[in-house]
């Protein structure tokens, strides 16, 4: 079967705008809604908010692609750079702090005007201490540049990228598509949202480098989103897509293969509501913690208040299993008897909830006054 980038008309992307009405609008209310509390987030709270979007968006993205790094190892590198930390960065693991600090470039670059020397210095930013790959160029192998999944004995081609000997030509061509794409009669919403769907459609179609492209592709599709609502925004679109890699590279298999690309936006489009709809669920529990916080801080020791900081760390559900005198006294350092004292004291004052007697006794975080 023919990839629609061998036709002599590529890119001539076919769909109905249309036809896609009712999710720009949705996107476009979930959008309004995170703005709208985000401006009463405090500073440091928004700085608490960037830090969990884009170390989700880093895990996740490195995740898709069969790579796993520790969460406190791009934490810490994200928390560095972004001047959280004063200590040295902790983490050893130099593929992880590439990833932090492409993930931080992105959101830097969003106003800069789209070029392929850009996309060379995110690659060279990922690629760092990659030996393996010549980080910043552009793939010249004259081998064909399959994309392919499965094991040794059962391996499907996902698709075949336009040969080396082409790329010069289809990237200037591809350069040029981005800096003018039209489509402004839909309105800013809705360009944004076709922008970033068919920039990253497009990109993972050519395929321009040896290693990363879907790394690459996912952080193009984000400053996409970005440059053309002229703002930086909130959200992690490889966590959703990560949820269900199989139907975002069917589907994508899929687009490859044909002019029409309705499919391929219906599903971006649902990616891009889902994850602006989990970054509201994130700001309203920033701003729960903030004000769970404020009600409690002055009633707390240095102990409890490293305690709560570390249950709050984990979301509404704080630590599996709920909090025990066992793992209070790992995290604090501290006598059982203290450790006992302590958590009796939050409960008594409601910061906690108790569940179970005895041995078995288990505390959460009690959320109640604030939902």
């Amino acid at each position: 079967m023919d990839y629609f980038w061998q036709q002599t008309d590529f890119p001539n992307f076919q769909f109905k705008v249309d036809d896609f009405i009712s999710q720009i609008q949705e996107f476009a209310t979930e959008f309004g809604e995170v703005n709208g509390l985000f401006v009463n987030v405090s500073e440091e709270d928004k700085s608490e908010l960037l830090l969990q979007v884009v170390l989700s968006e880093a895990i996740k993205t490195s995740e898709i692609e069969g790579e796993y790094f520790s969460r406190a190892d791009v934490m810490s590198s994200l928390q560095k750079q972004l001047g959280i930390l004063d200590a040295p960065i902790v983490s050893k693991d130099k593929r992880a702090q590439a990833i932090s600090t492409l993930m931080l470039q992105v959101r830097k670059d969003y106003q800069q005007s789209f070029s392929l020397a850009m996309l060379k210095e995110w690659h060279r930013t990922l690629m760092k201490f990659d030996k393996t790959v010549k980080e910043g160029e552009w793939r010249s192998s004259t081998e064909p540049m399959q994309i392919i999944s499965g094991r040794t004995r059962k391996i499907e081609v996902y698709f075949d990228a336009p040969p080396s000997t082409e790329l010069v030509n289809l990237l200037t061509r591809f350069e040029k598509w981005y800096r003018h794409f039209p489509y402004h009669e839909i309105g800013q919403i809705g360009r944004a949202m076709l922008r970033s769907a068919l920039v990253h459609l497009y990109f993972e179609t050519l395929h321009p480098f040896e290693d990363g492209n879907g790394l690459i592709g996912r952080a193009l599709a984000e400053k996409a989103l970005a440059e053309t609502l002229e703002k930086p925004i909130l959200v992690s679109l490889s966590k959703k897509i990560e949820e269900n890699k199989q139907a975002y590279y069917e589907t994508l298999k899929q687009a490859q293969r044909k002019q029409d690309v309705s499919d391929w936006l219906r599903y971006f489009f649902t990616i891009l509501i889902g994850a602006q709809k989990e970054v509201k669920e994130t700001v309203l529990y920033v701003v729960e913690k903030a004000l769970f916080f404020k009600r409690y801080n002055h009633q707390l020791n240095e102990r409890q208040t490293k305690v709560l900081q570390k249950m709050t760390e984990k979301g509404k559900s704080g630590f599996e299993g709920g909090m025990t005198a066992k793992k209070y006294i790992s995290i604090t350092k501290t006598s059982k008897a203290t450790a006992t004292r302590d958590l009796q004291f939050l409960f008594e004052i409601g910061a906690l909830i108790r569940a179970g007697d005895g041995r078995n006794v288990k505390y959460h975080l009690n959320w109640t006054l604030f939902s």
